[in-house]
């Protein structure tokens, strides 16, 4: 569990402490208690300390410039169930609405680790204004001129976007052949990160900054694999997003995110064997940070080929491993309900709800559940949690309709 301490407004940290650090991809809009409704970014801080090891979640809300900082309720835990604390974090995050990526702050070069110390917000003794974070539009006023970006004195965007982005092999490791000189590696991180902030809300824009940070740095793995999730989830070209994630899996051994993106993608074509098998890839990486979705995919993709009780034992041990898990909790109601098991259903969608109260899916169908068993005040309330909770128009409508015939 996580409450926000009004006490902290950041989490400054040393290098040597930081065990993990995520960053989301998206900005969806949040209402958090006590500051003013907006976009934001969330961060995932693991930390060791003296005591032990402890996850964080940061949240920078960018038209605001405030913060709020969740600390875990049980304190801080020996390095044997650290995993199980990140693997909280993310669900948590996640439940949020975040899609969230490694910035593998471990595997970064010591001047990276200390420029991400130095300019994240999540480091900060106190939130900085919007105009100094990265993905966050400059005040009106302050944006380049058209057609001046990269010449003459260098915008926000461009000095911050040194800071972001994939962390490419050196060309002696690596063998690359095709060289790439440090000003085209930091202008193609700058398009990289600035698609990263466009991704929840203007994917053609978006797509066209990692089309530029691609055609700058074509080993830059973490821009495949956006360019993926773009192609996929955003315009539904499945050849070329998987060309997209194979690129990026090749780029960066183990890339446990991409390879998780690419069995959701074979599952968007049916395949569910080679599905199963990128899931189970993803799980024997140790340092995945987020296992419970592989295992939770791999649940569902048994289900669809027809296996029922193998589908759920992995989406039980997904939800055991991290109870915050949503997409879980729904998706074991739904194999319930479509086996005719109502009770068990119906447990699974409470504690949908118990996991993810911003989800108004999980009030939707607790206000289903509640209805078939007669219970038709607790619906209403229900179903008004879901038109409250609501951003879908079609999902609010259907809510509204059903409180009224409750």
């Amino acid at each position: 569990m996580y409450t926000i301490d009004e006490r902290l407004k950041g989490l400054p940290a040393v290098k040597e402490q930081v065990v993990q650090l995520y960053q989301s991809l998206n900005q969806p809009h949040l209402a958090v208690p006590g500051r003013s409704a907006g976009p934001a970014t969330a961060y995932v801080l693991g930390l060791r300390g003296p005591s032990g090891f402890a996850v964080f979640v940061y949240l920078y809300l960018s038209e605001s410039g405030e913060c709020a900082v969740y600390v875990p309720t049980n304190g801080t835990v020996p390095a044997d169930r650290y995993q199980a604390e990140e693997a909280e974090a993310l669900g948590f995050v996640e439940s949020m609405g975040f899609i969230v990526d490694n910035l593998n702050f471990r595997g970064r070069p010591p001047d990276e680790q200390e420029s991400f110390i130095r300019t994240l917000p999540v480091f900060q003794r106190e939130p900085p204004p919007p105009s100094a974070v990265p993905g966050v539009p400059l005040s009106p006023g302050l944006e380049p001129a058209p057609g001046k970006r990269g010449t003459g004195q260098k915008s926000g965007v461009v000095n911050i976007g040194k800071l972001f982005s994939a962390f490419c092999l050196s060309l002696v490791v690596s063998g690359c052949a095709h060289y790439v000189s440090p000003e085209a590696r930091d202008q193609a991180q700058s398009s990289y990160e600035l698609a990263v902030g466009l991704l929840a809300r203007n994917a053609q824009q978006a797509f066209t900054e990692i089309d530029k940070a691609l055609e700058l740095n074509p080993r830059l793995a973490e821009a495949w694999h956006v360019k993926g999730i773009l192609l996929h989830h955003s315009f539904g070209k499945l050849e070329e997003a998987k060309v997209a994630y194979l690129k990026a899996i090749e780029l960066k051994q183990p890339f446990s995110e991409a390879t998780t993106n690419l069995g959701n993608l074979y599952m968007d074509m049916k395949r569910y064997d080679d599905a199963i098998g990128l899931y189970d890839q993803a799980l024997n990486d140790v340092l995945y940070g987020a296992p419970f979705i592989a295992q939770g995919n791999k649940g569902w993709a048994l289900y669809k080929k027809g296996d029922t009780k193998s589908a759920i034992e992995q989406l039980k041990a997904a939800v055991t491993v991290n109870p915050k898990y949503c997409l879980g909790h729904a998706q074991l109601g739904q194999i319930f309900s479509e086996q005719g098991n109502d009770e068990e259903s119906c447990k699974y969608y409470g504690r949908y709800v118990d996991a993810c109260p911003l989800a108004a899916d999980a009030h939707h169908r607790v206000g289903l559940c509640q209805l078939k068993a007669g219970k038709r005040e607790e619906a209403q309330k229900s179903f008004d949690t879901c038109v409250e909770k609501s951003t879908n128009l079609d999902l609010k409508d259907l809510c509204l309709k059903l409180k009224e015939k409750a």
